[in-house]
């Protein structure tokens, strides 16, 4: 075992968890991380970058952008907010003229696929999952309940009805393989529900890169309550894909936040465990959530995984990820 996975393997010390730029980014500058309320174009540039194989990235305002270039046209997963098409157009122009033939969303949130509209409308075929179809559509699968956003947490209601153009044409429930541009790509619902019940992971095999929507973001889970997640749900999704897909030299596009490796996974996944036994040891004790908050069970793991500290974030906070930790500890999750 290399000095590197050791140091992840173990958790321990300070060193291991400094900095925000992750193991595969240190020689980089890290790419944009903004999630945001109000999108203003103007103020966020789109950035491009080799991931690794044929895949690209495009980083800018919402989702990261995984691209695969080709003769036969470009394949793409997620697409950013609505206000950023224009923008992603162009970086997308970047790496290829060629037509854009098909988009597949990881799951239905508005900063990744946002974009749908104005890339159906070039003539993309947009893939999916069934819940997204549904979702987009202004309804809930079936036995769903509607996922309040908990205290500024990562959830939210069924949101409007979307335009029929930018809904997915292709949906599904089971894994499904798509051989394209020289690539062989699994689209693979993710086992449980914990960032949504709609949620994908997009494997290109040749190239040994995996595309994880917001299931794996580079700061604390993006746990939702709402549609049945829990982190063990998320513990349960993250070693499904370290068991099928993740490799020692596979690269990881997040959704949200840096270019990632199989050590900075195992190393998120095992803080996450250490945390949720903290908070469960003081639910145990007695202590309430303000307490617990006092007590700050993520504290040396706030510098590298702490939601304010990983982007331009203002939409979710470690402040609301704590209730959703406290209030799992007090139901026995």
């Amino acid at each position: 075992m290399t000095r590197t996975s050791k140091m992840a393997m173990a958790l321990t010390g300070v060193a291991l968890f400094s900095g925000i730029a992750l193991l595969s980014q240190t020689n980089l500058p890290p790419l944009p991380d903004i999630r945001v309320f109000k999108v203003d174009p103007e103020k966020y540039p789109e950035v491009v970058r080799k991931v690794q194989g044929q895949i690209m990235v495009v980083a800018g305002a919402g989702s990261q952008v995984s691209v695969l270039p080709g003769d036969s046209g470009l394949l793409i997963v997620d697409d950013q907010y609505k206000e950023m098409s224009p923008k992603l157009l162009a970086a997308i122009k970047t790496i290829s003229a060629k037509p854009i033939r098909y988009a597949i969303n990881t799951h239905m949130h508005p900063d990744h696929m946002g974009g749908n509209e104005a890339i159906a409308m070039l003539g993309a075929t947009i893939f999916a999952h069934d819940n997204v179809r549904i979702r987009l559509m202004g309804g809930l699968p079936p036995g769903a309940a509607p996922a309040p956003n908990p205290a500024g947490g990562r959830g939210g209601a069924a949101p409007a009805p979307t335009p029929a153009i930018a809904l997915p044409v292709v949906t599904f429930s089971d894994p499904i393989n798509l051989h394209y541009n020289g690539e062989e790509i699994a689209i693979v619902p993710s086992p449980k529900p914990s960032h949504t019940d709609g949620d994908a992971f997009i494997y290109f095999k040749t190239s040994d890169v995996l595309a994880m929507g917001d299931v794996y973001t580079t700061d604390y889970p993006a746990i939702n309550p709402g549609n049945g997640g829990t982190s063990q749900n998320v513990i349960d999704d993250w070693n499904y894909a370290l068991d099928h897909f993740i490799g020692p030299n596979t690269k990881i596009v997040p959704g949200h936040g840096q270019i990632s490796t199989r050590a900075d996974l195992i190393a998120l996944r095992d803080a996450t465990i250490a945390i949720r036994e903290r908070f469960r040891k003081m639910v145990k004790d007695g202590m309430t959530l303000d307490q617990v908050k006092a007590a700050r069970p993520t504290k040396e793991f706030d510098q590298r995984f702490a939601l304010e500290n990983v982007g331009h974030n203002e939409i979710v906070s470690t402040d609301a990820w704590y209730g959703i930790m406290y209030n799992e500890a007090k139901n026995g999750q």
